[in-house]
């Protein structure tokens, strides 16, 4: 027999303890995707990979200077393949193909498997593999070989597994050394130190990465175990564990090899059910919903992978933010080099938020732990105040890659988009202690950045941003980009309100930023009655995503007929291979416009042609266009158009009230009602439901009641409440 050349990095450990998944959970294909590329991206928060590649990152660990710093790749010793041998050979590729794989993605538990059944053989291969989402340290690899056959028909039965690692090629980030060649019988395990090679920007790192890697047990050489004709099973598992301090790594391990193949399993599975069942999950109720439900999940599943765990055995370290391709990539170019942009606020956080606000807070700490290197960055660059990067990793200072350094100098838009995303979260939460420890200090050096950015005439009493680019990336270097000066004002107006509940007391500083916010220009063309993207923009120029449509949802700075104008001018010049989010953001403005045949046509655009079918992994862009893959930013969008779009959700602030809104509710084709358990407002944790023409909450036991504020009148409404489509929006406050 030849050697196996199918790299299969899952298992299965005793096919009694797992329970089926249902449908709608799990991704199942007798075919992986002609690019493994679109392979499922497992991670927790600490650590990442794709099934089948040839990397693992870990949070935070980056190498290389300014823009060529990426994610520092670490070989995938976790890419392992079992044969079946005997004294004659070993299982071929012909082997595996005569009898067929079975490859599955469990979304509500986790982990990833592949089974073969050897007919001839009469025995089955299942593996499996997993980060641990407790022992988040560790990554796990475990297979069951089985026999089927009874003993007297084993004469001639395979003897032994044959395990061989294939971590790729050596990794051109690290320098690693062996510091210890033991052995895990002997209570001692093979422990790599590795060093990164580049530091990303010695003022804000003056040391070197250092992270140690240790083994269970060493696959240098092909690993090969025993399976007597009497035995009827065979388990083993591979356990690697990595941290940036030793002793950390080595209790992982330690900890992890107490426990049975069995309780290992069950302690993952059960922290992945706890996360669908106690803290977000979304249900698709209708008659042909199986595809969408999937594609749902496995969204969610992708964007919460990249998260940290909030209950883990031994303590996170700081989390560096969410990139567009998630934890699991990032030494390509296509994976955006693992870097931090405008979509972890815009794109990303808003559905994190759902999760749990503690999932949300931890994404915006890195933008506060990064304030120093922004206000650098600022300064460097000639201006006041806080400057955050269009791409961060590491260090917080700027790592655009020397391609486009185009949008490094002028897509500025991403330091009011934090400020933005900093008073979503506190009109969501109602943490007034957070938003003036955390959210404050970020907005108001924000605020002195803008200020110090924009170009105001005086005599005419308007102030300009010149030289920019909006998020329509085929326009740099314009003036006036309608969006960046909406969100600007945002972001002034914000800081102004933050830093006067706050206790500031500069009223020359609050009247300086509210001067500029008033005097900001946004360009509309009355005639045409539309906003033009940039100042000079000519109607019917191709653009490359959604820029100025985003004035309604998700800014809400204008909801105008101007704002349905804008949503049919760029409709028809938006090109094609834009990215993902785009269509859901049409999707998500038409449905607030009532234009519902139009938004359901845009959200089947936003997923469709996006979505690799074997196990729902998103492309950047459309079939037959080159994009990144596992592209978070476009779940996001997606997400964002069913449960602000079609559920008609949106949280809001005034003055120093929050205030959810519930508009008139719709739900996409097919689908009769949704269920998301659960959506959390200021201190309570609401379950939602929603249909066409009906938007319920209950919210159980909560530790505050509600009132409805309708003009002048307050309508006590207790925990539990529900409206009728027909009815105008509803303005929902937290009783004082």
């Amino acid at each position: 027999m030849k050697k196996i050349v199918i790299f299969v990095v899952s298992l299965l450990i005793l096919r009694g303890c797992l329970g089926e998944a249902p449908d709608e959970y799990l991704l199942q294909t007798y075919s992986l995707p002609s690019d493994l590329n679109f392979m499922p991206t497992l991670g927790n928060g600490h650590l990442g990979y794709t099934v089948y590649g040839d990397a693992i990152f870990m949070n935070g660990v980056y190498n290389g200077a300014g823009g060529n710093s990426k994610r520092a790749r670490i070989p995938n010793w976790l890419n392992i393949t079992a044969q079946i041998c005997d004294r004659f050979g070993c299982t071929t590729e012909e082997d595996v193909a005569v009898n067929g794989t079975s490859y599955e993605m469990n979304l509500r538990d986790g982990y990833y498997r592949s089974l073969t059944t050897f007919r001839s053989l009469g025995i089955t291969l299942e593996q499996r593999t997993y980060p641990h989402k407790f022992y988040n340290r560790a990554l796990v690899y475990e297979v069951v070989a089985s026999r089927l056959t009874n003993r007297k028909a084993r004469v001639n039965s395979p003897q032994y597994l044959k395990l061989t690692q294939h971590p790729g090629s050596s990794s051109d980030a690290f320098q690693f050394v062996v510091i210890n060649n033991g052995s895990a019988s002997g209570g001692d395990y093979r422990v790599l130190r590795g060093q990164t090679e580049v530091l990303e920007f010695e003022k804000f790192q003056p040391n070197h990465h250092e992270i140690f890697v240790i083994f269970s047990e060493s696959l240098e050489q092909p690993l090969q175990l025993e399976w007597p004709t009497w035995q009827d099973q065979l388990t083993h598992r591979i356990v690697i564990s990595m941290d940036r301090q030793q002793s950390v790594a080595q209790k992982e391990l330690q900890d992890v090899l107490q426990l049975s193949v069995k309780s290992l399993f069950l302690k993952h599975t059960e922290s992945w059910n706890q996360f669908w069942d106690t803290e977000f999950s979304i249900q698709l109720r209708g008659d042909d919903v199986l595809e969408l439900s999937q594609i749902v999940n496995a969204g969610i599943f992708y964007l919460a992978s990249s998260l940290p765990s909030l209950e883990t055995n031994q303590e996170n370290e700081p989390f560096f933010g969410l990139s567009p391709t998630g934890l699991g990539r990032g030494n390509l170019e296509a994976d955006y080099q693992g870097h931090n942009f405008w979509d972890t606020e815009i794109w990303m956080l808003p559905v994190v938020t759902q999760f749990g606000y503690e999932y949300g807070k931890q994404v915006l700490d890195y933008r506060t732990r990064k304030l120093e290197a922004a206000k650098y960055h600022a300064y460097a660059s000639g201006y006041k105040g806080a400057r955050f990067p269009w791409e961060s990793a590491y260090t917080g200072t700027e790592v655009t890659n020397p391609c486009c350094p185009e949008v490094a100098r002028y897509e500025i838009h991403i330091s009011p988009d934090i400020s933005f995303a900093l008073q979503k979260f506190f009109a969501q939460s109602a943490d007034f202690d957070w938003t003036c420890d955390k959210a404050w200090p970020i907005a108001a050096e924000v605020a002195e950045f803008l200020v110090s950015r924009t170009a105001c005439e005086e005599l005419k009493e308007v102030c300009h941003f010149l030289g920019v680019m909006g998020p329509d990336e085929d326009h740099p270097d314009v003036d006036d980009n309608v969006y960046t000066n909406a969100v600007a004002k945002i972001a002034l107006d914000f800081a102004v309100w933050a830093g006067q509940m706050c206790g500031n007391s500069s009223t020359e500083l609050f009247e300086k930023w509210t001067k500029v916010s008033n005097r900001l220009v946004i360009l509309r063309n009355e005639e045409l009655d539309y906003h033009p993207q940039h100042l000079g923009y000519v109607p019917n120029t191709t653009v490359k995503q959604a820029d100025t449509i985003l004035l309604g949802f998700p800014l809400n700075f204008d909801t105008s007929s101007t704002h349905l104008n804008d949503l049919k001018m760029y409709a028809n010049v938006t090109r094609e291979s834009g990215p993902a989010m785009t269509w859901s953001m049409f999707a998500a403005n038409y449905l607030h416009t009532a234009e519902y045949s139009r938004a359901h046509e845009y959200f089947e655009r936003g997923y469709k042609s996006y979505v690799r079918p074997e196990f729902k992994v998103w492309s950047e862009t459309p079939v037959g266009y080159e994009g990144s893959a596992n592209f978070l930013t476009g779940i996001g969008g997606f997400l964002q158009a069913l449960i602000f779009g079609y559920g008609g959700l949106d949280f809001v602030r005034n003055g120093n009230r929050t205030t959810m809104v519930m508009s008139g509710s719709m739900t996409p084709p097919n689908v009769n009602e949704v269920e998301v358990n659960f959506i959390r407002y200021g201190m309570n944790k609401c379950q939602w439901i929603f249909r066409n023409k009906y938007s319920g909450m209950n919210c159980g036991k909560s530790l505050q009641s509600f009132e409805m504020v309708q003009g002048g009148k307050r309508t006590l409404l207790g925990t539990s409440f529900n409206f009728s489509r027909e009815d105008p929006p509803k303005y929902i406050q937290i009783l004082r």
